[in-house]
């Protein structure tokens, strides 16, 4: 009876760690195709940041960005790793 109890914990502990290692290098892919959206803005692209904000990129220095904001076009500066995503929607 022991070993049915060994052979069943043994078994539940790898499903646990198949779990995390999967869910660990889906978290891993998604950051790595974030920075590289990140790396890849250019002028005129539409993003959203972490923080709710949207704009359009109107100029990129090296490690920040000049967003001009809906609906009045105010330009602000933000650090690149704030932009969480680009925005598709009609906005503008």
């Amino acid at each position: 009876m022991d070993i049915e109890r060994i052979c069943t914990t043994v078994v539940l502990i790898l499903i646990i760690l198949l779990i995390y290692y999967m869910s660990l290098s889906q978290r891993k892919k998604q950051d790595r195709e974030l920075k590289k959206l990140q790396d890849n803005l250019k002028k005129g692209d539409k993003v959203i940041t972490y923080s709710g904000l949207s704009g359009t990129i109107e100029k990129i220095e090296e490690d920040r960005i000049i967003l001009k904001t809906y609906p009045d076009k105010v330009k602000i500066s933000i650090e690149k790793w704030a932009v969480a995503g680009l925005d598709d929607r009609g906005v503008e």
